[in-house]
């Protein structure tokens, strides 16, 4: 099976798909101390850390859903989703259109939340969708992640896994990856085509000396 993998925060998009979230959570209202305390760790983080976002925001974010009703906060996903969707880069539009024309099946793999992942993946036509899953009980999310952060060497732990629930070979070597960042390396390192996509300052010169495809021009950071 030909297999295109695609990381979705600043690969995808440009920029984090929380952010076509978190405005219609607000004008939901749901939980709006908790988005304000949310933006504030943010920019603390961003102006003293050089930590990646997907290294702490997924358990943060997991800690403002604990308690809420998984179908409220589904509904402003699946607004969100379809903000992502028309916010997609202009070379992945033609990435995707290209890789379905050739039979290819499509993969989501982010760090993003599952309650937001998954819509994004079914807006955009993907098969799967391998994400950071938030725990829940009776129908309302939990404080908590309920495994790891989808993100560096878990990404590529969960695709073989997944290949072989499937009872497909865990070989890389037909798999292309679209990614953005230093952390993806484990991923992008195991696949036959890695692909990166406006690379940050950390991947840019590792994808240029191994002779990674470069889609888009590098960043800054």
């Amino acid at each position: 099976m030909s297999l295109a993998l695609f990381d979705l925060d600043r690969t995808l998009i440009d920029g984090y798909a929380y952010a076509r979230l978190m405005p219609e959570l607000w004008r939901r209202g749901i939980r709006r101390t908790g988005l304000m305390r949310l933006v504030s760790r943010l920019v603390i983080a961003r102006a003293t850390s050089r930590a990646p976002l997907s290294s702490w925001w997924p358990q943060a974010f997991a800690s403002y859903l604990g308690g809420l009703a998984a179908t409220d906060v589904a509904q402003a996903c699946a607004v969100a989703a379809e903000r992502v969707r028309a916010a997609v880069r202009k070379e992945l539009q033609q990435e995707l259109e290209t890789r379905r024309a050739a039979g290819d099946e499509l993969w989501l793999v982010t760090a993003t939340v599952h309650p937001l992942a998954e819509p994004v993946a079914a807006a955009l036509g993907f098969e799967e969708c391998l994400s950071t899953q938030v725990a829940a009980a009776d129908g309302r999310f939990e404080r908590f992640l309920a495994g790891p952060v989808c993100r560096g060497q878990e990404k590529l732990a969960r695709v073989r896994q997944r290949l072989l629930e499937r009872g497909l070979p865990d070989d890389l070597s037909s798999v292309s990856y679209y990614a953005d960042g230093k952390e993806d390396l484990p991923l992008l390192a195991a696949v036959g085509q890695a692909i990166a996509v406006c690379p940050d300052a950390g991947l840019a010169p590792i994808a240029r000396s191994r002779g990674f495809r470069i889609l888009g021009a590098p960043r800054a950071k």
